[in-house]
């Protein structure tokens, strides 16, 4: 057993590691720090409970000798809570209060099994008489929060409680396949399982699993159990598995968990998400995601079929916050060119972990969600666009230019009656929500209702209407949802923009616009010549883009890699050119991860150099 391990384990000799670690006490020689060690009181925190809360008088600070705690803003208008900083083993907390005399600014609790040494007002005010030289490293640590004031920051998990849904679910297979999964991201450390047959093993036996691991994962009961209590207090995430076509009859293992915190109170509540296990491999039948989900709060929820390292290994990434999340722009036909820059990226070996988009680049988005490969993409979309124009139908103009049954027959042909839930990869979509003035970003819902809002552009298709709010192409407002994905916050993000400008100006001699008689004239007579008047379906669909064009602007510096395919020659409703705009959106592609390859954000995006 190495040194930091033994340290670990003995509980002595992990209290005395702590204090040496203490900006306060780090430099008292040995015989100091043991004299001082005997004036802390030893408090255990489970994982869970509070420590202090904001308002509490400031009377002692305290050294992390074991676990973790967290800071937590606080309650918000929605009466939520979140983690702004963490408190690793060896950091001081409570100082600032302390020292100034004045009630705690935050609520503080363990996020783990945790243990904390405490030094009361009396006896910090005793070891800085005797030894004056340890105000200095303390006065350092005060300077340094003072600068650096604590931010919102998720964690990597190390510590994964697997919560089975029933004596069915298969817990053990699905914890091997993901601690392979784990091991193949993380070259470095082991994995370590294990399961309800350590129950009434000694603390150190976790201690000292955790202190040699990389990661632990806890194999949970089926039930709220000991063993089950004793896994949720060590652990950072909590996945609940279940199998994926045997939806919940009554109630879940989450809602005792749930119940039992809001019994204990405190506000910090643990990172968890629902894992499906498809055991057949199909796809899950529409609308069975949505009953798991129901009434849950689940921060994600993940389809993995047993066996398949792909399906693994996204979920490793995923809770690892090593995934890499695609954003695709919308803009009419020269969106197509989202299809050559998935081949590039599959093509490089760059994972596609989540995706999502606006208008058209939310179609071609949701192809990637749903699994499709590059060649049923060109298929599906030359057949649907290109020899079958999406829109020729159309209809008295009282609302729109064309009725947007064609569009509805064609996203219902190429995505069934699935919700966007039950899609193998996370996926968001964007419309504009006229009624509320604001985007809005779906993920959950009928995956082809939502796609048709996407794309309804404002007066060439009808508004889409649900809940009372009038839904149209989420263009309008954010083109390019660079932040909706940054907000999930699992990894880097590669933003494929698409130019919208270029390709709408009217001839030089034109000088106001033409009566209905010109335009019937010249579309008899002169029908082969190209209309010096852009026609009122491209006058609308750039007036629904331009208002979002600056906030694209400030997108493309927020993401990982750009791509900006130079389209400026392809129409924005010219589907003939599909060819051309695939094969742009692929030779940009490689430009950037050419690019991409001689910077720091290559390792992220999985390029081999």
């Amino acid at each position: 057993m190495n040194e930091a391990v033994a340290a670990l384990v003995d509980p002595r000799a992990r209290r005395t590691a702590a204090l040496r670690r203490a900006p306060l006490f780090s430099g008292l020689d040995d015989a100091t720090l043991r004299a001082v060690e005997g004036s802390f009181e030893v408090i255990p925190i489970p994982g869970g409970a509070t420590l202090f809360e904001a308002g509490d008088p400031g009377d002692a600070l305290y050294v992390v000798s074991f676990g973790c705690l967290a800071v937590f803003d606080p309650p918000g208008p929605e009466g939520n809570v979140r983690v702004i900083a963490e408190i690793p083993v060896g950091d001081i907390v409570g100082e600032m209060s302390l020292i100034g005399h004045r009630r705690r600014s935050h609520t503080i609790a363990a996020i783990r099994d945790s243990e904390v040494l405490r030094l009361t007002r009396s006896e910090f005010e005793r070891v800085c008489a005797e030894h004056p030289e340890a105000l200095m490293g303390l006065l350092a640590k005060v300077v340094e929060r003072y600068r650096a004031p604590p931010r919102p920051d998720m964690r990597p998990p190390r510590t994964i409680a697997l919560l089975p849904h029933g004596l069915d679910t298969p817990c053990a297979p699905f914890a091997a396949d993901l601690a392979a999964a784990l091991k193949r991201i993380q070259a470095t450390g082991k994995v370590e399982v294990i399961g309800p047959e350590a129950m009434g093993s000694p603390p150190e036996n976790f201690y000292r699993a955790e202190a040699e691991s990389a990661f632990v994962v806890y194999r949970a009961d089926p039930g709220l159990t000991p063993w089950t209590r004793m896994c949720l207090r060590q652990a950072d995430a909590l996945l609940v598995l279940a199998i994926v076509d045997r939806p919940p009859t009554g109630p879940q293992l989450i809602d005792a968990i749930r119940a039992e915190e809001m019994f204990r109170g405190g506000p910090f509540r643990s990172r968890r998400e629902l894992v499906l296990v498809h055991e057949d491999g199909r796809r899950a039948k529409p609308g069975t995601t949505a009953q798991w989900l129901h009434g849950q709060d689940y921060g994600m929820h993940h389809h993995v079929r047993l066996g398949r390292d792909n399906d693994f290994n996204r979920l490793a990434r995923l809770l690892l916050n090593r995934s890499v999340g695609v954003v695709m722009a919308g803009g009419g036909a020269r969106g197509f060119a989202h299809i050559g820059a998935v081949r590039a990226l599959r093509e490089a070996g760059v994972p596609i972990d989540l995706v999502g988009g606006t208008s058209m680049g939310a179609i071609v988005a949701a192809s990637v969600a749903a699994g499709w490969t590059v060649e049923e993409m060109q298929e599906r979309f030359r057949r649907s666009f290109v020899e079958h124009n999406p829109l020729n139908d159309y209809t008295v103009p009282f609302v729109s230019l064309f009725s947007g049954k064609r569009v509805t027959r064609l996203l219902r042909a190429a995505f069934g009656e699935s919700d966007i839930e039950d899609l193998p990869k996370p996926f968001f979509c964007v419309s504009a929500n006229l009624t509320r003035q604001n985007a809005d970003v779906h993920r959950r819902g009928k995956l082809w209702h939502w796609l048709r809002a996407s794309v309804s552009i404002p007066g060439v298709l009808p508004p889409v209407l649900a809940g009372g709010n009038v839904h149209v192409d989420g263009g309008v407002i954010d083109n390019f949802p660079v932040t909706a994905m940054r907000n999930i916050g699992r990894g880097p993000v590669i933003g494929i923009d698409i130019e919208t400008g270029g390709g709408l100006s009217a001839g030089a001699d034109v000088v106001e616009s033409w009566s209905a008689w010109e335009f019937l004239r010249r579309l008899v007579w002169n029908r082969d010549e190209t209309l010096p008047i852009p026609s009122i379906v491209r006058v609308l669909l750039r007036s629904a883009l331009v208002g979002s064009t600056s906030r694209a602007l400030t997108d493309r510096t927020q993401v990982d890699m750009l791509v900006l395919p130079p389209m400026q020659d392809i129409d924005l409703l010219d589907w003939t050119s599909f060819d051309r705009a695939v094969d742009s959106g692929y030779a940009q592609t490689m430009k950037a991860l050419e690019v991409a390859r001689g910077e720091s954000v290559a390792r992220r995006l999985y390029l081999a150099s």
